[in-house]
């Protein structure tokens, strides 16, 4: 792998001021690296030809909203590289939403301070679940956005499965 991951808690001006808050205070955060890249690699495919990631390291974050009369709740589901959401009944059950969809993303962009491209499952609002597949258990360390299109971060799993408000879920994920 060509990308020179370095500890993310010295490296602040890479991510946004809420990935980098909460790798302040989460215990394992030298466990967490950032890498800077090229915007024009960030995709999944483009960075793994660029710069030797292998696509089993990387993860996919979208962000959907579930709707319930006239209360909103937001969630990220995070995704192996490649697969698709499976966003029917057991999204809808964990949100409690009648209706789910691909939330706005002026509102995803405004609300987290992260880039197109590049929203990542570090450093959501407090209220916004963490939905994750269950086959992401099995991976050592992970790659995801550094919430700006020009960074990526890695990290352990382990330390991915214990952000707040985390739910993994088996079936999360289709081809």
């Amino acid at each position: 792998m060509k990308l020179d991951f370095r500890p993310l808690i010295d490296h602040p001006a890479l991510v946004p001021a809420s990935i980098y808050r909460l790798s302040e205070i989460l215990a394992d955060h030298h466990q967490i690296g950032v890498a800077e890249i090229c915007p024009d690699f960030a995709d999944g495919l483009l960075l793994s030809q660029e710069y030797g990631v292998p696509l089993e390291m990387e993860l996919n974050c979208l962000v959907v909203e579930g709707v319930r009369g006239e209360e909103k709740r937001y969630a990220a589901i995070v995704l192996p590289y490649g697969k698709r959401a499976n966003t029917g009944s057991m999204v809808k059950q964990q949100l409690d939403a009648k209706k789910v969809s691909f939330a706005p993303l002026d509102y995803v962009l405004e609300t987290t301070g992260m880039e197109f491209g590049s929203i990542t499952p570090l450093g959501l609002p407090d209220d916004w679940l963490v939905l994750v597949d269950s086959s992401i258990a099995e991976k050592d360390r992970v790659i995801v956005g550094g919430g700006f299109v020009r960074s990526k971060i890695m990290l352990p799993t382990a330390l991915l499965l214990s952000l707040p408000n985390m739910v993994l879920l088996d079936g999360l994920a289709k081809d």
